[in-house]
C-alpha cells in the first residue's frame, strides 16, 4: 500500500493549536526563520512604473507578526495572507476552488499532453515574458531551484512533504543525516527539471491524484536563487524580497505593519488598488475599537459578539460571514482507558447537545456537525454521522453497556485545549454535557498555544482535546489521510483501522475522480463509526467590512485576511 504519511496537512495541523480563537499567530516557527522584532523598518527600491490601482489605502489587520515570509518556510494563515500577494506558483484557485493556471499558460491535463496517461509526469509550460519584480526573467529554472529547495532535508521546510511524491522525493526527504555528497546526488536524482526556460518537468514515483491542487499551494511559490544567497534569511526583508505576485513588499516596520504596492511587472492585470497597509493588531477587541474609530476597513469580530453585532443597527449590515473548509470537534485518545472502548467513545458522541451550542449559547452562530467533512468539500455528505444525533437515553444505554450505568465507575476524564476566544466556555458547556447527559466528570485543562503543541500534538499528552481542522486544498484526503490513517505523522488519537487503511491507500492512487471521491467517503463513514473523534462544529467567520469596500470574493481556504486568495480585485469606492 502507498504510505499516507506525507499526506498530511502542515496548516491544518497549524489550525489545531488555533480551534476558533478568531485570529493570532499560534504556530512555533524555528528561531533561526524568526525576523528581529527589534529591526528597523526596511522600505522596497522605487519601482521605474508607477502603480495603476486606485492611490487610497486599503486598511486590513493581519492580526499579528508573520514569523517568515519565506514562501517554503511559511505555515501560518497570516503568513500565507501575506505571500499570496506577494508569490505566485503554477497554478492557483478561482472562486469556486477549481484550479486555475497563474504562471502556468495552462493547467496540465492528459487531453491537452499534459499529464501522461499513467499519471506519472506533468509538464508545465510557462507563460511568456515573465518577470521577476526587479525586472529579471522568471524562468522554469526558478521553479526546478525552488522544489529541490523545498524538500532540502536541511531546510526542514514544514510543507516539504507534500512534494514528496516527486521521483526521489521521500529519499532526499529522509537524508538529513547523510554526507553532503550523498546529499547532493539525491538532489540531482530528484525527478524534476527545466528543460527550457519556459517549460518544467516532473515526474512522480506513484500516481499522485492532489498533486496539482499541492501546486497552488502557498509553498509552491517560486524564489530567487541569486537573492537568497546574497541576503540569506533577511532575503525577506522589504527591501531585498523579489517576487513575482500583484504586489511588493512595500515596508515591513516589524511588530506593526506591512505595506504593499502595485508590482508593475505583474503579468495580469494591475491590482484595482495601488496600496495595502496589513496592521498588527493581536487583540480582536482592538481590531473592532480600530474598525470602529474608521482606521480600519475590514476586521474580525471578536468570538461571543456576532449575535450582537448582528443586532447593531448600524454595524449588523456590515457583517461578513465566512463559510470555511474546517471542522471542529473532540478528538480522543483513543490508547487510554476507558477511552480505547469504541462504546464509550459511541456514547460521548450521543450525549452531547451541539445544537443548543450553536442555538442557546451562540444565539444561531455556527452550524452543528456529526461528520467530518465540511460542507463544500468533496464526499460532504449531512447524513454522515446521524447516529450521533443527541440522543441522552441512547448514549446513557451505550454507557451502560459498556459497563459504566449512570456514569457509575467512570473515571474522571481531562479536556485539553487551547486557553483563547470562546474555547474557555465552549469547554464550560462540554462539560456540563458530559455530567448532566451521562454522568461522566471531567476537568478542564487550559494551555497556551506552545505547550498545547508539544503536549497535545507532539506527545499524545491527553484524554480528550478540542482540535479545529482547516483544509489547504479543497480534497478530503486532505483531511482523513492526515489524521486517521495509522502510519500518519499526525495520527493524534492513536486510531487504526485496517479497513480505513486500506480505502485509503486505494484512494491515495485513484485517478478517476468520481471513484476516488467515494472511496474516501467509505473511509470517513468507517472512521465515523470507530468515533476516535465527536465532530462538535463546522467553523464559520465573521468580519465587518465597511461600506466602501468592493470586490471582495471569499473562499473556504482563505487565510487570515478574508478574500486574500483574491486580493487584487479588492479596492475602494466612495
Amino acid at each position: 500500500m502507498v504510505s499516507l504519511k506525507h499526506l498530511g496537512s502542515f496548516a491544518g495541523f497549524l489550525a489545531l493549536l488555533l480551534v476558533l480563537a478568531c485570529g493570532g499567530d499560534a504556530t512555533a516557527i524555528p528561531a533561526s526563520v524568526v525576523p528581529d522584532a527589534t529591526a528597523p523598518a526596511t522600505t522596497a527600491p522605487t519601482t521605474t512604473k508607477p502603480p495603476t490601482g486606485s492611490g487610497s489605502l486599503l486598511r486590513v489587520n493581519l492580526g499579528g507578526e508573520p514569523s517568515t515570509l519565506d514562501p517554503q518556510l511559511a505555515s501560518s494563515l497570516l503568513e500565507f495572507s501575506v505571500l499570496r500577494q506577494l508569490s505566485e506558483g503554477l497554478l492557483g484557485f478561482d472562486k469556486r476552488l477549481n484550479l486555475t493556471p497563474l504562471v502556468a499558460a495552462v493547467v496540465p491535463t492528459v487531453e491537452n499532453g499534459g499529464i501522461t496517461l499513467d499519471g506519472l509526469t506533468y509538464t508545465f509550460k510557462l507563460r511568456q515574458g515573465l518577470i521577476w519584480s526587479d525586472g529579471q526573467p522568471l524562468t522554469a529554472r526558478d521553479f526546478e531551484y525552488t522544489f529541490k529547495r523545498a524538500l532540502s532535508p536541511d531546510l526542514a521546510a514544514p510543507y516539504s512533504s507534500f512534494f514528496s511524491a516527486i521521483q526521489g522525493g521521500e529519499e532526499y526527504l529522509m537524508a538529513a543525516e547523510a554526507e553532503p555528497a550523498a546529499k547532493a546526488r539525491l538532489r540531482e536524482a530528484l525527478g524534476i527539471s527545466a528543460t527550457s526556460d519556459d517549460t518544467l518537468v516532473v515526474n512522480l514515483t506513484a500516481p499522485n491524484p492532489t498533486f496539482l491542487q499541492k501546486m497552488a499551494l502557498v509553498a509552491a511559490s517560486p524564489v530567487r536563487q541569486d537573492v537568497i544567497e546574497e541576503y540569506g534569511t533577511a532575503w525577506t526583508e522589504a527591501g531585498n524580497y523579489v517576487g513575482n505576485g500583484p504586489y511588493i513588499l512595500s515596508e515591513w516596520v516589524h511588530q506593526d505593519h506591512i505595506t504593499l504596492e502595485a508590482n508593475p511587472t505583474y503579468w495580469g492585470p494591475a491590482p484595482k488598488q495601488a496600496r495595502i497597509r496589513l496592521s498588527m493588531i493581536t487583540d480582536v477587541n482592538a481590531e473592532l475599537v480600530a474598525y470602529k474609530a474608521g482606521d480600519l476597513d475590514i476586521a474580525r469580530i471578536p468570538p461571543g459578539t456576532e449575535a450582537a453585532i448582528l443586532a447593531d443597527a448600524t454595524l449588523g449590515g456590515q457583517v461578513l460571514p465566512s463559510s470555511q473548509l474546517s471542522s471542529l470537534a473532540l478528538f480522543l485518545n483513543t490508547t487510554v482507558e476507558p477511552l480505547d472502548d469504541p462504546m464509550v467513545r459511541r456514547a460521548i458522541a450521543t450525549g452531547i447537545d451541539r445544537d443548543a451550542w450553536t442555538e442557546k449559547v451562540k444565539n444561531g452562530v455556527g452550524e452543528s456537525a456529526t461528520g467530518w467533512l465540511p460542507p463544500g468539500l468533496p464526499g460532504y455528505d449531512p447524513s454522515v454521522g446521524n447516529e450521533y444525533q443527541f440522543d441522552a437515553k441512547k448514549a446513557k444505554a451505550l454507557l451502560a453497556d459498556a459497563g459504566y450505568p449512570g456514569g457509575e465507575g467512570f473515571p474522571e476524564i481531562t479536556l485539553t485545549y487551547v486557553d483563547a476566544g470562546d474555547q474557555g466556555l465552549m469547554a464550560q458547556f462540554l462539560q456540563l454535557q458530559l455530567s448532566g447527559n451521562l454522568g461522566i466528570e471531567m476537568s478542564l485543562d487550559p494551555l497556551d498555544p506552545p505547550s498545547y503543541g508539544g503536549q497535545v500534538i507532539g506527545g499524545r499528552q491527553f484524554e480528550i482535546t478540542l482540535l479545529a481542522w482547516t483544509a489547504d486544498y479543497p480534497d478530503p484526503e486532505n483531511f482523513l489521510a492526515s489524521l486517521f490513517a495509522s502510519d500518519s505523522f499526525l495520527d493524534i488519537t492513536g486510531y487504526a483501522s485496517d479497513e480505513f487503511d486500506r480505502l485509503a491507500g486505494l484512494a491515495a492512487t485513484e485517478l478517476d475522480q468520481k471513484t476516488r471521491v467515494g472511496l474516501w467517503s467509505q473511509a470517513h463513514q468507517v472512521m465515523i463509526a470507530d468515533a476516535p473523534i465527536v465532530p462538535f462544529m463546522y467553523v464559520e467567520r465573521y468580519y465587518l467590512k465597511s461600506p466602501r469596500v468592493r470586490g471582495l470574493t471569499l473562499t473556504g481556504i482563505d487565510g487570515e485576511i478574508p478574500g486574500d486568495t483574491r486580493l487584487a480585485e479588492v479596492y475602494l469606492g466612495p
